[in-house]
């Protein structure tokens, strides 16, 4: 293949300088913006049939064929491409690649020059190769500008990609090949160069790919997957990726971990449907497992929440499970829809991708939510996450909750420009004042306030005198993990209830937590109780059941449910069942421990009133 340098034209152009801060500084990892950015392109190639797009990103070492077939056949003369290290990359005894597929894509179609015109308006080719910035003009696309091809060359060490495509192009399949690098701007022989760099065959002073068969047996020769008959997609060579600090074998589950956790909505079948993506991950020819969303908390619960966007309503068996329209007034619009399911805190699984928790230094860690999830995954019409998005905080005890937030697709036009380059944000700053920036606004405050309204902490009481389930819950919520109450717990009466100027004893919450009792979970709660002025005697009703979020419980939630000891004064009283009403016999503050026996997936809810013994 021939080496193509790139001269700076007459009128100016784009240094390849210029071309790495196309993707600005990405908060994410940059393994993680390559399975984003990637996915979306191979998803924005789909075929118009009912079969999955089949996604690969398989890593393993370059045998020496490969390695030679690399340097001789592809990056002739590679110690020319001033500014990257593609000559000393090709030169390590050991060569790394990654190699990103796709099929039942359409491939790189169109033109091989960016200056022809196409009848079909198809420009695939030069928009992923050659130009830079073009705008996608598709509708419900993921991409927009095309700038996620960068991060290719970013994650390449040697600054280098190959890329193999075949496609339709004037009624026949052609199959392309072509090699690119980007390195700084040069000079030579008096000329000026930008520092792109391409590997092909030389057309009009432009490059142009090696096509047909020879294409085909050069990707061959470098490790690449073969295209079948009749098959279009495109193969994406990565060399030597910057793995970021990760062993080889952790980089590739940091990878399948980031599939997880930035493209499950496209793992997720629908209704009489298989899933939209078939995704695999791979190293040295063994498989590198994909975790489900609900083997990686507290992902099951995004997921909860996307089945009922999907499918319109509330499941059954989901507790807890609220579905909330998104609208707008003026303009007046349907902005989306946010599911929002309240979740018990279940332990994160420890994975091997690089990360240290306790090494500040060390690779980044592949769960996008490393502490309690108080988040809305945003998603719109390609269905990829495209940011999550934080709420007010769980409350302490052992809860958490998920959401999902899906942009209509009318409004997919305004929230696609919306976005940055790297696609992980919505910013209404980036559209012109109309129509489309207020839609944008009015939904992410929309989605803030649902979230407000449904998850803020409430204001504490001034009413302490009686501890019932609206106060114990605004003021402790969560004791241990969450389940959905059905029913409603009693209406908390007012201070001073009863007979006029009678005065009640005051309960207060002093400690709850997790225990387990002989193998079985359990919750442990502590109060104290001062009995009313001028009386001996109290009576505390205790009830428990199974809760959401305080303003609701349901006894049937949880068939373990039960009182089953308690204490007064460190004395121990019998107890059981789920209500039971204890006659305290003290002048002064007393203080009183229960232990409710629940099952694994149950927020214990306790109801108390407190009466004085005339």
């Amino acid at each position: 293949m021939k080496w193509i340098p790139e001269p700076k034209p007459p009128t100016g152009g784009l240094a390849a300088e210029g071309f790495y801060k196309l993707l600005g500084r990405p908060r994410l990892d940059p393994l993680t913006v390559l399975v984003r950015e990637t996915a979306q392109n191979s998803w924005d190639a789909r075929l118009q049939n009912d079969l999955p797009v089949d996604f690969s990103i398989q890593g393993w070492v370059l045998d020496d064929r490969e390695r030679r077939a690399l340097r001789d056949r592809v990056f002739v003369n590679a110690s020319s491409a001033t500014g990257t290290s593609l000559a000393a990359e090709l030169s390590q005894p050991v060569l790394l690649g990654l190699y990103i597929t796709d099929r039942n894509t359409k491939g790189l179609g169109g033109p091989l020059q960016a200056d022809q015109v196409d009848p079909h308006d198809t420009y695939d080719w030069v928009d992923f190769v050659l130009n830079v910035g073009e705008a996608n003009t598709q509708g419900h696309t993921g991409g927009t500008y095309g700038f996620g091809k960068t991060i290719s060359y970013v994650v390449s060490a040697a600054n280098a990609v190959v890329i193999h495509s075949r496609t339709v192009y004037r009624g026949r399949l052609q199959t392309r090949l072509i090699a690119c690098a980007i390195g700084k701007k040069f000079a030579r022989g008096g000329k000026l160069f930008t520092g792109r760099h391409w590997w092909g065959e030389t057309g009009d002073e432009a490059p142009i790919p090696v096509t047909g068969q020879q294409a085909d047996r050069i990707a061959s020769a470098i490790g690449m997957p073969e295209f079948h008959d009749g098959e279009t997609g495109t193969n994406i060579l990565i060399v030597a990726p910057d793995l970021g600090g990760r062993t080889a074998e952790q980089a590739m589950k940091f990878i399948a971990e980031s599939v997880t956790w930035h493209l499950w909505p496209k793992l997720t079948p629908r209704k009489g449907r298989s899933v939209p993506m078939s995704i695999h991950v791979g190293w040295n020819g063994d498989p590198v497992p994909i975790p489900r969303p609900e083997d990686r908390p507290p992902l099951h619960g995004f997921a909860q929440a996307f089945r009922a966007v999907l499918d319109g309503e509330i499941a059954k068996d989901v507790p807890g499970l609220k579905v909330d329209p998104i609208h707008c007034l003026r303009p007046k619009a349907r902005v989306g829809t946010l599911a929002t399911v309240p979740l018990i805190h279940r332990d994160r699984v420890q994975v091997d991708d690089g990360h240290d928790p306790e090494d500040p230094d060390s690779p980044r860690a592949a769960a996008a939510i490393t502490g309690a999830s108080h988040h809305v995954a945003l998603l719109r019409t390609p269905e990829l996450v495209v940011d999550y998005l934080e709420g007010p905080p769980p409350p302490e005890g052992g809860t958490e909750w998920a959401g999902v937030f899906r942009a209509d697709d009318d409004q997919d036009k305004h929230f696609a420009p919306a976005e940055p380059p790297t696609h992980d944000s919505w910013n209404p700053e980036l559209l012109p004042k109309g129509r489309g920036r207020t839609i944008v606004n009015v939904g992410l405050r929309e989605i803030k306030s649902a979230l407000e309204n449904r998850w803020a902490s409430r204001k504490r009481s001034r009413h302490a005198d009686v501890a019932s389930t609206a106060l114990i819950a605004d003021e402790l919520a969560y004791l241990i993990g969450s389940v959905d109450g059905r029913g409603r717990g009693r209406r908390r009466r007012e201070a001073g209830g009863g007979q006029p100027g009678a005065t009640r004893p005051k309960v207060d919450f002093v400690y709850s937590g997790p225990i387990e009792m002989a193998g079985e979970l359990a919750t442990l709660a502590r109060l104290r109780v001062t009995p009313a002025p001028s009386s001996q005697t109290t009576r505390l009703h205790v009830a428990v059941a199974a809760a959401l979020d305080g303003s609701s419980a349901d006894p049937a939630l949880d068939p373990s449910l039960a009182l089953v000891a308690a204490n007064v004064a460190g004395e121990p009283v019998e107890v059981g069942g789920r209500s039971h009403a204890l006659t305290l016999s003290h002048s002064s503050s007393v203080e009183v421990e229960l232990l409710v026996r629940r099952g694994p997936e149950t927020t214990v809810l306790f109801d108390l009133e407190a009466e004085p013994v005339r």
